[in-house]
């Protein structure tokens, strides 16, 4: 394609501008805060990518640690550590830091997703105006919005959909001369995928498949005339797949410390049918305030409305057989992404959906549905671009119609990121109070202090997916009895004071307890405004050690002397 590096090249720039613009608030203080309205999420994907740069120079491996749940560890392919992310921004990690190289990644999530959008559209849109405007739509869509918004790194690189695009319009639609190099490029974007976000290569390879059935469907006579040449593509796809993503697809498999069950209720990640017509406040235009609706704001990007509804009734029958394929695959994913059963407002209608049949399948099972809004996104800016491009002018207004009702609010945040440094602990294995959880709003930040002392201890709380060998599935560390003296000591002394006579927790078996794990440090760090002498009292009878105050902290040796 003459001068596709050129076009590219400006489409890029202009997705960084508005890229830039949206998340202009984290700019004064790149490495000091956060992209995202919630702090937990953020601060894991900070924790996977700081991991990974440690482990790439102390020659440890980043995908299996027992840095965080010690001593059972944790395993990164069942969690968001994007390791090929880890890896290509272990520069900036290393220079300015860990969070400055989180919010990279959130910048340029949006900006390479959308070129590769852009680019996949070559072969079906003419104008490079309209690629770069569908482009543009898919990259900052509602979704990819949503994800923005929850820190959600993994998803905001929404990049396999368009390459899946591309590389299926020469497999399944243009002159299949070769095979061998067609399927070998194939296996190398979803190894590359598994290497980012194993979810999302499902959601890739699932709706490959569908796509494959829709044409097989309306052009019998050519699927089976290119049967022969799909078969080699498909063995050289899974040649390569296995060579550069074998090891990914053990530890997803059989690897240590997976969850033995299922993750959450399929129901959870259940899109809701009022999303399909209600924005929420990241959308510019909001005709009515939108209702309460299934699920966390980070998985409320399913937002259509009436002009790009209204774009795919004109365009089915006006557009050719692209569009029509487009508005069948989007619509197929669509209807996936509803879950196992209708929800309308939060509300459940009991309503039966085809997602049922998909979850007695391993690893497809295993996905939210929510997730296959990225696909409906993508089959939108399909549409506006063949609309755009060749189209009737009635129909090219509505598709301007529906990019414009697209159009993004300014309403990103960040969060802070600083932590105070503990390098006294180092060697220690260290209990926390308050403990890790998976709580939105400051769970996870005693990671953020392990970041800062440079991974120089092990914690025994963790917030992640996985298991042990009383749980067969974990989101973080379970609790203790450590733990559950020092909420008891907080609430006897707090809101709970009247309750003061009620029995004590049990030291002893609470100290049992934090040497079962290995501990050898308690970390206390008192939250602004707490009185922590209840829990300091609590500790101090647990670890027989009158604590050493350090940095605005408390530490209690247990078992080993404390490092000066």
């Amino acid at each position: 394609m003459r001068g596709g590096r050129a076009w590219l090249g400006l489409a890029a720039l202009l997705y960084l501008a508005i890229s830039l613009l949206l998340q202009r608030r984290v700019l004064g203080d790149f490495d000091g805060s956060a992209i995202g309205r919630l702090s937990t999420d953020p601060t894991g994907f900070t924790w996977w990518l700081a991991h990974t740069a440690h482990a790439l120079t102390t020659g440890t491996n980043p995908l299996v640690t027992d840095l965080q749940h010690y001593p059972v560890g944790v395993n990164a392919l069942w969690n968001t550590a994007v390791p090929l992310l880890g890896v290509l921004l272990a520069p900036i990690t290393f220079t300015a830091g860990p969070a400055a190289a989180f919010n990279t990644g959130m910048v340029l999530g949006p900006v390479v997703s959308g070129v590769a959008a852009a680019a996949a559209l070559g072969g079906i849109v003419r104008s490079r105006a309209e690629r770069v405007t569908a482009g543009g739509l898919y990259a900052f869509s509602p979704f990819v919005l949503a994800h923005l918004q929850s820190g959600h790194l993994n998803l905001v690189w929404a990049v396999l959909p368009p390459v899946l695009l591309a590389l299926a319009h020469r497999l399944f639609v243009r002159d299949l001369r070769r095979p061998w190099l067609l399927g070998a490029l194939t296996g190398l974007a979803l190894a590359l995928q598994a290497w980012l976000y194993t979810q999302t290569l499902a959601v890739g390879v699932l709706m490959l498949v569908v796509l494959a059935l829709v044409l097989a469907v309306r052009y019998p006579h050519r699927a089976a005339a290119r049967l022969p040449a799909l078969l080699k593509a498909g063995f050289a796809c899974l040649v390569v797949f296995a060579v550069l993503a074998g090891y990914a697809l053990y530890l997803v498999l059989a690897g240590p410390a997976r969850p033995r069950g299922p993750l959450r209720s399929p129901e959870y990640g259940s899109a809701d049918l009022a999303n399909t017509l209600l924005p929420t406040w990241l959308t510019a235009i909001r005709p009515v305030p939108a209702p309460e609706m299934q699920g966390n704001l980070g998985e409320q990007g399913g937002y259509l409305g009436v002009a790009v509804l209204l774009l795919i009734v004109l365009a089915v029958p006006a557009c050719g057989t692209a569009a029509r394929v487009a508005a069948v695959t989007g619509g197929v994913a669509w209807l996936l992404a509803l879950g196992p059963q209708l929800f309308v407002a939060a509300e459940p209608t009991g309503v039966p959906l085809p997602w049922r049949v998909v979850l007695g399948v391993p690893l497809l099972g295993e996905i939210e549905p929510v997730r296959l809004q990225g696909v409906v996104t993508l089959a939108v800016a399909v549409l506006v671009g063949l609309a755009l491009d060749r189209f009737p002018r009635p129909v090219a207004l509505v598709a301007i119609l529906a990019v414009v009702s697209w159009l993004p609010a300014d309403a990103q945040r960040t969060t802070a990121t600083a932590a105070p440094a503990f390098p006294q602990l180092a060697g220690q294995v260290v209990e926390t109070w308050p403990r890790i959880t998976s709580d939105w709003y400051g769970g996870a930040d005693p990671l953020r202090a392990q970041i800062a002392s440079g991974f120089g201890y092990r914690l025994t709380g963790g917030y992640f997916l996985g298991s042990d060998a009383d749980h067969p599935v974990l989101i973080e560390s379970p609790w203790n009895r450590y733990q559950a003296g020092a909420a008891w000591s907080e609430l006897v002394a707090g809101p709970w004071r009247g309750f003061g006579h009620l029995p004590a927790p049990d030291a002893d078996a609470a100290a049992r307890d934090l040497r079962a794990t290995g501990t050898t440090v308690v970390l206390v760090v008192p939250p602004p405004g707490h009185d922590p002498s209840p829990v300091l009292d609590w500790t101090r009878r647990v670890t027989g050690s009158a604590g050493v105050p350090l940095e605005g902290a408390w530490v209690f040796p247990l078992a080993a002397t404390l490092q000066r």
